[in-house]
């Protein structure tokens, strides 16, 4: 397949706004920023193969707390209710020395506005966390602990490092602290496969712990070569579905292949939105999408977020959302009302390496309606409620292992 594709330049959003905005004619759907997630530095001592915000990191220019105290008066104007704090392992806020780390500044300030705040980390964050800053560390309303396989050998091969004792000691860490906390995974075709879904979701039963799962985006070319074709993303959801009742089921092609009636769609530039790193010039810009670098806009330090939120970029997010008939192949789906097109992402992503083309408005790879159906789902599953950042944030999927629900 990598013969067939079309090589795309990672960093071209550097150069201009490649993002293209599209039928400017259409209305937009409704805008309410609940959900946001930030990206706090440059640094990560950790190589993942499968990394989306490598490409939209520059190593030159550190955080400080004037900096901080700005970017927090922006974000609570909006009165956000969650940010999750991640991208880089985020206690790398200011270079290698997790002693400069402005980290616990970023916490308190956030928690003193009155927003709930969550973590994403391979462990050694949390970790840090509980054992320098005790409070902070306290003060945070989730973890997320990622891993890339069940399997040590694999997670340490995919991160480039021995650090699949990291993930078990964080959970072991919030599981002592009683902290509400998720392993998250990548899904990739080499391990979202039946054997690593069933042991991922033991791992999560012994620890007491949801699992979320991200489908790979494969926001540079060379991640098509693990991206998961239509086949492996049913078959492996089904079965998740099967093990775990749903706490978030913000995949719009998930939701349609659920029934899921009370689906709103893809919540890009809707409900939640990225604040990215500092680039090297001490900007920091925002996109609607935690993907889609080619939509990232203005500078969080000088702009209003109110307006940026307003900006070209963000409203040709909310025009695909509300107007799914008016992409190529959707406009006359049953179900369109509630897959709206699919994760924009992904269908962007797909299409760009692909065809070499820049769209928003073409259809998920994923399509529900031409691919799920040989695949059992609940219809219309009551989602079960419960605090957490990651929540209505990016299309995303997490689920409680039955074993740990009352029976």
């Amino acid at each position: 397949m990598s013969d067939l594709l079309v090589r795309v330049n990672p960093l071209e959003h550097y150069k201009s706004n490649v993002g293209p905005i599209e039928k400017e004619y259409l209305p937009e759907c409704e805008v309410e920023i609940e959900n946001i997630g930030w990206t706090l530095g440059n640094e990560c001592p950790y190589r993942c193969k499968h990394c989306y915000s490598m490409s939209a990191r520059r190593k030159g220019r550190d955080l400080t707390t004037e900096i901080i105290d700005r970017v927090v008066e922006q974000v609570s104007s909006l009165r956000v209710r969650t940010i999750n704090l991640g991208g880089n392992e985020p206690l790398f806020t200011n270079g290698p020395d997790p002693r400069k780390t402005l980290l616990p500044y970023i916490i308190r300030k956030l928690v003193e506005s009155g927003i709930d705040v969550g973590l994403t980390t391979s462990g050694i964050t949390a970790m840090y966390l509980a054992k320098h800053h005790k409070e902070e560390f306290l003060l945070l309303n989730d973890v997320d602990i990622s891993i890339d396989s069940p399997y040590p050998e694999e997670h340490n091969q995919n991160r480039g490092t021995d650090i699949f004792r990291d993930v078990l000691e964080a959970l072991q860490l919030c599981r002592d602290h009683h902290k509400e906390f998720t392993l998250v995974m990548c899904a990739m075709n080499w391990n979202f496969t039946e054997d690593r879904i069933r042991a991922l979701v033991e791992l999560c039963t012994i620890y007491g712990c949801n699992v979320r799962i991200n489908p790979i985006k494969p926001v540079e070319t060379r991640h098509m070569k693990t991206a998961l074709t239509a086949e492996q993303y049913y078959t492996g959801f089904s079965l998740l579905m099967e093990l775990c009742e749903s706490l978030d089921l913000t995949e719009p092609t998930l939701a349609a292949a659920s029934n899921y009636t009370s689906s709103k769609r893809c919540p890009c530039g809707r409900k939640s939105f990225r604040i990215h790193s500092i680039t090297p010039d001490g900007k920091i810009p925002i996109s609607p999408c935690v993907y889609l670098h080619d939509f990232k806009v203005g500078n969080l330090l000088e702009d209003d977020l109110s307006e940026l939120i307003l900006s070209p970029q963000f409203q040709s997010f909310r025009r695909r959302n509300r107007n799914p008939e008016a992409i190529e192949g959707c406009s006359d789906c049953e179900i369109n009302k509630i897959c709206g097109g699919g994760c924009a992402s992904r269908s962007y992503l797909y299409h760009l390496h692909t065809t070499g083309e820049r769209s928003l408005f073409v259809k998920d790879p994923f399509c529900p309606k031409e691919q799920a159906k040989d695949h059992q789902f609940p219809q219309n599953p009551v989602i079960h409620p419960l605090n957490l950042v990651h929540r209505d944030y990016l299309c995303t999927w997490i689920g409680k292992p039955k074993a740990l629900l009352p029976s």
